[in-house]
């Protein structure tokens, strides 16, 4: 069925013969609450309107609305309740299912509610730390499938860092996919709330030798290593099993900077291996800009698009025939 742009429902995602949404895969959703965000959570500017960086003055405060503005800033729902059911008609509407991450009880949560939508994930490096063992026994029971978000960056640490071995050495035994942040934070996030965050540790290079060391471990790198896109596409070069994804990127910086770093790398050649993710955290209504941000992209394909929203996940998560068949069911 053509689509046509003007209309929500045909920007997004393409239709079917049947008239049914075509599925989308999200790699990265969080089961946050509220309150992991401050007493009040911040509004977050989004890339369907201009995004700007003014720049802030040492005498003042780095607020959330000086860091960073736009005319329209989104926020957040007023309950956790809110919250999760808007987030679950959210996913239902745009026919996502979701790798979604956050501490375990909260991931539970989201999946008890909507068991058909949520592919349940959790990092072994924030919220409740475990011992390997005690994580090789979740697994087991099931109660999660992907280890995601894998913080280091945030921590100070490269992915290299001889903490993380173990952790990584066990999801390459048992096949756990990984999926590590490097790239940016919020604006200003060493001054507000991230003390040890550091840009450097985005560069893609220091991936390198965990992936010599673990050739067998799946991982994807969330935010692509925006903005090194030269490096990633260097790293992608070499290292054949490794994917990216594009969350946060698609709706948190301004679209055509985002569109030039989904264009070095679709042009590079790696089109198959890049994943689409909203990191939506609190705020729902960023998950229809995410979607939005590949419907634009006038430099795909219909072929590259839906292999971004849905292809090149169900291959690296390696879901079964039975799983993309019910994911493409009217």
């Amino acid at each position: 069925m053509q689509c046509l742009l003007a209309t929500l429902l045909c920007a997004t995602a393409s239709l079917s013969a049947q008239g049914t949404r075509e599925p989308i895969i999200d790699m990265h959703l969080h089961a946050h609450t509220l309150q992991m965000y401050g007493s009040t959570p911040p509004s977050v500017c989004t890339s369907d309107q201009l995004i700007t960086f003014p720049g802030v003055d040492p005498r003042v405060a780095l607020t959330p609305d000086r860091v960073k503005t736009c005319k329209a800033p989104v926020r957040a729902p007023a309950t956790n309740a809110a919250l999760l059911e808007e987030m679950l008609q959210t996913l239902r509407r745009y026919n996502v299912w979701a790798v979604t991450t956050g501490p375990l009880d909260e991931v539970t949560k989201w999946r008890t509610a909507a068991p058909d939508r949520i592919i349940p994930a959790i990092p072994f490096d924030d919220y409740e730390k475990r011992a390997p063992n005690e994580y090789r026994e979740l697994f087991t029971q099931g109660k999660f499938a992907v280890f995601a978000e894998i913080s280091a960056q945030y921590n100070g640490l490269s992915p290299a860092d001889s903490s993380l071995e173990p952790y990584l050495a066990l999801a390459e035994d048992l096949d756990i996919p990984v999926g590590i942040h490097m790239g940016e934070s919020n604006p200003g996030a060493p001054y507000r709330g991230f003390p040890n965050y550091r840009a450097r540790l985005t560069n893609p290079f220091l991936l390198e030798e965990v992936l010599i060391r673990h050739p067998r471990l799946r991982v994807y790198v969330m935010h692509y290593g925006s903005p090194m896109v030269d490096e990633m596409i260097a790293l992608l070069y070499s290292h054949p099993r490794l994917y990216v994804d594009i969350a946060g990127n698609n709706w948190g910086i301004p679209r055509k900077q985002f569109h030039d770093h989904l264009r070095r790398l679709v042009e590079a050649g790696h089109g198959k291996r890049i994943m689409f993710g909203s990191d939506a955290m609190v705020w729902p209504a960023v998950i229809k800009v995410a979607i939005e941000s590949i419907a634009t992209a006038d430099f795909l394909t219909t072929e590259q698009k839906r292999d971004i929203l849905y292809n090149n996940a169900a291959r690296f998560l390696r879901l079964s025939e039975a799983d993309i068949a019910k994911h493409h069911r009217p």
